[in-house]
């Protein structure tokens, strides 16, 4: 995500209209329904449409690198639009291959229900994380631990294309050769073990026999990709996640940030943390673990500008304590009762310091100093030369307040940890049970 720093300044860039890209799910899904396409047909499509989650078609250029009569990989370079995804540009590859059976495809356990797409359905897909792709590995996350790291959505996608696919292709290859031939590969050992999960297909009219896809991702990179990203925290390791809930990318989408911030959560939940620690970006995080060096990685979350929705998702989680780590900047705008406290969505208003500076007494003199602040920065500077650190508490504590109006009675505790713009602490505020206790 861009926007403004952490400490509240603007980015004065001119506003724009944004192209909408499509996700690494939609990629995955092009690449596999191009690669299945080459096998049915013997024809390599430029381009394919893929039925988005959303209820529509998109029309996602392919390529296929390599093809044989029973297995094909294709690529798709992820298009993100204007998000600024780490992924945007990745080639994701898929090699699928083929086999017609004549019982049901049972070499592998059931996986979890969400990937069950068809009762009865005796097609299946065997999919594996090539590499590129991460697997799971701590709990909390939409996937099991030990199986790859492409959601529930994708998966369902997938399937259905696939399904599609199958039912609208000529089958240039007779099924009676597949049977023949066998399949391209020798089992599950060919995919790596612990990196693949079985998924149902839907009934497909008109296919006389049962049939085996086994399906590989990879992401060129992804493993360094990844590193740039949450996997590592979130349990996720080898490789990139495959995501999408619509399928599309919207640039800067306050859903993506928000599904990103939840999954964080979850995770330091399924870990055991009975903390966590909300941040605004990377340098707060980095300042009150130094407090807080005591806690997992996994309690430390940074929400950017998602005030209330992290902390409402904090408490309908059960976390005994959230502590927020954060500047001046961000404070003040908490303290507003700013749900969400990017620039362009909430202008700084230094009234709040003033309501604050008349709490604790100021001298009129200062108020009008700080009236006319042109930035917090500004007015925090003031109040320092003033030597009234009362102002900043009051400022703390009200944004306190505020975080327990969003929380409501399902956090027992609640702290804040406020920096001045060098890293030094200004305030330690703490809450519990509806009354402030003030630590600095």
């Amino acid at each position: 995500m861009q926007g403004k720093g952490e400490n509240g300044s603007e980015d004065g860039s001119r506003r724009k209209r944004l192209r909408t890209g499509f996700s690494t799910g939609t990629a995955m899904t092009a690449a596999a329904r191009a690669a299945l396409r080459r096998i049915l047909s013997g024809k390599a499509p430029s381009w394919v449409a893929v039925r988005l989650p959303v209820g529509y078609y998109l029309a996602v250029p392919t390529a296929i690198v390599a093809a044989t009569d029973l297995e094909a990989e294709a690529l798709v370079i992820k298009d993100a639009g204007d998000d600024p995804d780490v992924t945007h540009k990745a080639a994701v590859l898929v090699r699928v291959s083929l086999t017609a059976v004549e019982g049901q495809c049972s070499e592998f356990p059931r996986a979890h229900p969400q990937a069950s797409l068809g009762e009865g359905a005796g097609s299946e897909i065997r999919l594996c994380a090539g590499p590129g792709v991460g697997v799971v590995t701590k709990p909390g996350l939409a996937v099991p631990v030990g199986e790859p790291a492409i959601n529930p959505v994708p998966r369902q996608m997938l399937a259905e294309n696939m399904a599609e696919e199958l039912e609208r292709s000529p089958w240039g290859v007779p099924l009676e050769s597949l049977r023949t031939r066998g399949s391209a590969h020798s089992g599950p050992e060919a995919f790596g073990r612990n990196r693949h999960v079985r998924l149902a297909l839907p009934r497909i009219p008109g296919l006389s026999a049962r049939v085996l896809l086994d399906v590989r991702v990879s992401i060129a990179q992804g493993e360094e990709l990844a590193r740039r990203t949450l996997n590592p925290r979130l349990g996720i390791h080898g490789g990139l996640s495959v995501l999408g809930t619509t399928g599309l990318v919207k640039p800067l989408s306050h859903e993506a940030y928000e599904e990103t911030i939840a999954a964080a959560l979850a995770v330091a939940k399924a870990g055991g943390c009975p903390s966590v620690v909300l941040s605004t970006g990377g340098k707060s995080e980095k300042l009150a673990r130094k407090i807080l060096d005591g806690e997992p990685d996994e309690a430390f979350v940074q929400i950017a500008d998602f005030f209330a929705f992290a902390v409402r998702e904090a408490a309908r989680m059960g976390f005994d304590t959230v502590v927020h780590s954060v500047f001046f900047g961000k404070a003040v705008k908490m303290a507003s009762g700013l749900p969400y406290t990017h620039a362009h969505k909430a202008a700084m208003d230094l009234k709040v310091l003033v309501r604050c500076g008349e709490r604790v007494g100021a001298e009129p003199r200062v108020l009008e100093r700080i009236a006319q602040a042109n930035t917090a920065r500004h007015a925090l500077e003031i109040l320092l030369q003033e030597g009234i650190r009362d102002v900043v508490r009051a400022v703390a504590e009200d944004a306190l307040r505020w975080s327990r109006r969003f929380a409501g009675a399902g956090v027992r505790r609640l702290r804040l940890l406020l920096f001045d713009y060098e890293g030094r602490i200004l305030a330690d505020v703490a809450q519990e049970g509806g009354a402030e206790e003030n630590t600095a």
